[in-house]
């Protein structure tokens, strides 16, 4: 689309951990049908900046409802996934290294597993995710244990920062 920003990323080595992407946003928010309308609307399109290296591997994403955060966290995944397929990111500039695995952790609305409840599914995916993650790993997370209270989840999330730190 014209006026869409979309580059193709530098690759730095793995060992360096970068992820310094300028302008990114999230592609499938680009173009929306409008409702009756057989032509492609684009949508304004509101550009991110993001760095991860060497003085902060782990950033927490606070804001209202609504507010485009799990957007961004999903725009994050998908500039990660693309390079790592070797695709154009959809940015105006891109330096990022190789990750070995992509993990998600994000609200399971369906989920088929009765047994637990929804919170015990939430802590059997994390843990999943805990035995398989290494140092080269990206881990994306949004509404982690939305499923509890306030103060459980607080907690819980601290002790997940604490054990990402360590990995």
């Amino acid at each position: 689309q014209e006026g869409v920003p979309i580059c193709k990323p530098k690759v730095a080595c793995r060992e360096e951990r970068t992820f310094q992407v300028k302008g990114f946003y999230h592609p499938g928010l680009i173009i929306k049908r409008k409702p009756g309308a057989e032509e492609e609307a684009i949508l304004p399109v509101i550009l991110n900046d993001l760095e991860f290296d060497e003085r902060g591997m782990i950033y927490i994403l606070t804001g209202p409802n609504q507010g485009g955060k799990s957007v961004f966290t999903q725009a994050v995944g998908i500039v990660q996934l693309m390079f790592q397929l070797c695709f154009y990111v959809p940015a105006q500039s891109a330096v990022i290294s190789p990750v070995d695995h992509i993990f998600t952790h994000f609200q399971n609305r369906e989920s088929d597993e009765h047994s637990y409840g929804r919170f015990g599914e939430e802590c059997q995916r994390l843990t999943n995710i805990f035995s398989k993650i290494t140092n080269l790993s990206l881990l994306l997370m949004d509404e982690t244990f939305s499923s509890t209270s306030a103060a459980e989840a607080a907690q819980i999330a601290e002790d997940v920062l604490i054990g990402l730190r360590a990995a």
